[in-house]
């Protein structure tokens, strides 16, 4: 049987779940691997709450599947977050063009024990 990956989801990946992009075939794709928890942050459900409301009607599906625990929530707070990230922030914002709700998901994503990063992200240095 095999193993449970443990995964951070960014919202980029979340919105290819639910609605359909020229990328849900590689959401579908990592889902018929094998089993996996898929870990969010606020921040993350803060930016698909926006677009998914921007795209349609899915945000109530989010909600639901959230309330069903089929995504995990970090459990950090935006300001515990934050603060926690302040080193990355440092380490990082003078070298390359990351943003900050980047520096945020990684610090959840690492803090939780995740192994995987689900993202789309290309353009974050």
């Amino acid at each position: 049987m095999p193993e449970t990956r443990v995964a951070f989801a960014d919202a980029n990946w979340l919105f290819a779940l639910y609605y359909e992009t020229r990328v849900s075939k590689d959401v579908r794709r990592w889902a018929s691997i094998g089993p996996s928890t898929i870990i969010v942050s606020q921040p993350v459900l803060a930016e698909c709450w926006c677009n998914f409301w921007r795209a349609g009607d899915r945000a109530r599906a989010l909600d639901s599947d959230l309330r069903a625990r089929r995504f995990i929530d970090c459990g950090f707070t935006f300001e515990e977050m934050a603060v926690a990230s302040r080193s990355l922030f440092q380490r990082y914002a003078p070298k390359c063009n990351i943003g900050t709700m980047d520096l945020l998901h990684i610090h959840a994503a690492k803090r939780f024990g995740c192994r995987w990063f689900l993202s789309f992200d290309s353009a974050s240095g």
